[in-house]
């Protein structure tokens, strides 16, 4: 009897497994299940995307990567820090405008030199000061400054690849700490 319990057990399963596709994905294994997924966070989505394409792009600067698909990965950063950037400063109001100061490097980059990028964006000559919660915001700026760096890398008459994958290796350091002001602070 036992055995016979077993096996139809196990044909349950097998059936709610084809009837859902075998699909693994959590959202819709818990409406097989009965019970609601939690939506998935637009902003730490994001992220995520941001990360995966920060990681490739630090591959490809170690690869020898041609200049024309490193400009094409550093502007996508770029843009997707623009993306995370709002969000994040919706949940840590503090950084608003030291962000939307930061993010002006979007259009000023090809304008800019090694030496301006370094003085006005990362060390914050451009930005204005941020009181309270300094650190987050930091990070996020990061997120925005380091790959238009790269950008202004790719525009000197010779890449220093070096310090380009310096510029991403420290975006990569950053993520974690952004990641975790929006998921414990958001």
């Amino acid at each position: 009897m036992q055995r016979m319990t077993t096996v139809a057990t196990a044909i349950g399963l097998a059936l709610l497994v084809g009837a859902c596709g075998g699909d693994a994905e959590p959202g819709r294994a818990a409406a097989a299940a009965g019970t609601a997924a939690a939506p998935a966070d637009p902003v730490l989505t994001a992220l995520d995307d941001y990360e995966r394409r920060a990681r490739a792009l630090a591959k490809q600067l170690g690869a020898a990567g041609e200049p024309a698909a490193l400009r094409e990965a550093s502007t996508a950063l770029v843009d997707l820090s623009a993306t995370v950037a709002p969000a994040f400063a919706a949940r840590q109001p503090q950084c608003a405008a030291y962000l939307d100061a930061a993010l002006r490097v979007r259009e000023a980059w090809p304008t800019l030199d090694v030496a301006t990028i370094e003085r006005d964006y990362h060390d914050d000559g451009a930005l204005p000061k941020v009181a309270e919660g300094g650190a987050a915001c930091y990070h996020m700026k990061d997120l925005i400054v380091h790959p238009a760096t790269v950008l202004v890398l790719l525009a000197q008459p010779e890449l220093d690849r070096a310090q380009a994958r310096k510029e991403i290796d420290e975006v990569l350091a950053h993520v974690g700490a952004v990641r975790a002001t929006l998921t414990v602070g958001g």
